[in-house]
């Protein structure tokens, strides 16, 4: 999970236990690249409505929050490259003592949502689903033997499936001719690409996935994926030489596709947690971990990069991420499901990437 998205996540969490005695809340979403101009007009005409609202309260909280959202779009010339998402209203449980919050952020991905909303409650619920939105992937290791598939979400990696085949090896035993034993065999290897492909489009068809990556050591591989029985519906993102075709063949496949995975969370979190473990086997003083030492180097403004585990207690968490945001640190949290992560745990799930070597030591 990135900071962005902890951050929002906490925004969202604040928002849901707000409840306006009226419908006093208003919830605004932009799409991407949309002109704003229209929606300055549709919230001025929705001002003008609401001078019609009976209840005095009621009216001149909703005319203050419009009146609040308007002048925040009016700061700016065009939505960010994913839009803008405005939440505004009373938050004070007083009557007569209204407390107006206006909130304004950029969507986690592109957004194409519309809505205007006035209501007791925020609307939430579309800027949750866009934070589990973030790309997926396939991943099949295989060759004339076996094959796994799995999903890459996030920094996360499932196995959905592990198949053996039929197909013998390349030597036919006893007596069998040759060329039947070829026959046969280039049969039996056919009914398993097959099982292959229906086994993807089965397990892959709802995952929303950006495409497959495809791994394995001998031409199994490159043979599937140039025949009929590769998903047409699926991308093929790339094939890579890979010597497992078991779960660890996942992992290896990962580690070979950084080419096409650059940007992606999983490698992202790689990185930082093996920069952690190198500065530690070579002992050169430029991180920390556990939470004394990393707090310590907080507190002298020498932490570059924060990085806490998911895994941590959220009261901690949370905790942790403002000491770090009020030190200029930039803070990374780490998937403790990834082996990488998991590494991260086992040090306490607190560590520091460091401007200059620590003086602790």
């Amino acid at each position: 999970m990135e900071s962005k998205e902890f951050e929002i996540l906490n925004l969202i969490s604040t928002l849901e236990k707000i409840k306006g005695r009226h419908t006093e809340l208003v919830s605004v979403y932009v799409p991407a690249g949309f002109d704003l101009n229209i929606i300055k007009a549709h919230l001025l005409e929705e001002k003008n409505t609401a001078s019609n609202i009976k209840d005095r309260n009621n009216r001149k909280n909703v005319i203050t929050a419009l009146e609040k959202i308007i002048n925040e779009i009016r700061l700016i010339n065009q939505p960010p490259k994913n839009g803008l998402i405005i939440f505004c209203g009373n938050i004070s449980d007083k009557e007569g003592e209204p407390d107006i919050r206006l909130w304004s952020l950029e969507p986690p991905i592109k957004s194409d949502i519309r809505i205007y909303r006035c209501d007791q409650r925020f609307v939430t619920e579309p800027l949750k689903e866009m934070l589990n939105k973030g790309k997926a992937y396939g991943l099949l290791v295989m060759d004339h033997r076996e094959a796994t598939i799995g999903l890459l979400d996030g920094p996360n990696i499932t196995v959905l499936k592990h198949m053996k085949s039929m197909v013998p090896g390349k030597f036919s035993k006893g007596g069998q001719s040759a060329m039947r034993f070829t026959r046969e065999r280039e049969g039996l290897i056919r009914d398993f690409y097959r099982e292959v492909g229906e086994s993807l489009k089965s397990l892959l068809a709802d995952k929303n996935i950006s495409g497959i990556i495809v791994g394995g050591s001998g031409p199994a591989k490159d043979n599937f994926v140039e025949s009929s029985f590769f998903p047409s519906q699926f991308k093929l993102l790339g094939v890579k030489n890979v010597g497992y075709t078991d779960e660890s063949g996942l992992e290896e496949l990962i580690n070979k596709s950084q080419d096409i995975l650059a940007d992606e969370r999983i490698v992202i979190e790689r990185e930082y947690v093996q920069r952690l473990m190198k500065s530690i086997a070579d002992n050169d003083h430029m991180a920390v971990y556990g939470e004394d030492q990393t707090r310590a180097e907080l507190e002298k403004d020498n932490v570059d990069i924060l990085l806490l585990s998911n895994g941590l207690p959220e009261d901690k968490k949370s905790e942790l991420y403002y000491m770090g945001v009020d030190h200029k640190a930039q803070v990374e949290f780490i998937s403790s499901e990834s082996s990488d992560g998991s590494q991260l745990y086992s040090l306490g799930g607190v560590a520091a990437l460091l401007r200059k070597p620590s003086s602790q030591f």
